[in-house]
């Protein structure tokens, strides 16, 4: 990861997992077909496994992010064409691209100092 300090890596990943319970808090409450977002869902959760220095699968992606397999490996294929994750082999580990990961941590950054506000600035 591109962040200095191990601290602003531990508050980019909480802010990341934050959004993550929010969007399953809005799911409790709303159709989840309405907000069916796979492709950021699957960034964010590798955004928080990467910054803790977990690898993950192709399939154990799919199910944290509770799409279904064949919807789950279209968007994969989807981000891979755009380059926000690295190709990878069937089954193999993926990983955002490095510049994937630092728009990632930008927006984390901006997220989180709006929810430490009123709004932004």
């Amino acid at each position: 990861m591109t962040i200095e300090t191990e601290s602003a890596k531990n508050t980019l990943a909480r802010t990341a997992e934050n959004l993550i319970r929010v969007r399953a808090l809005r799911t409790e409450v709303f159709p989840s077909d309405i907000f069916d977002e796979h492709a950021w869902n699957m960034m964010l959760r590798l955004f928080v496994a990467q910054a803790n220095d977990h690898a993950m699968s192709e399939s154990e992606l799919i199910a944290a992010t509770g799409t279904p397999p064949g919807v789950g490996q279209r968007w994969l294929a989807h981000l891979v064409a755009d380059g926000q994750i690295e190709p990878h082999a069937a089954g193999g580990t993926i990983a955002l691209t490095p510049s994937a990961l630092e728009r990632m941590e930008g927006f984390l950054r901006n997220a989180s100092a709006t929810h430490q506000t009123d709004g932004p600035t």
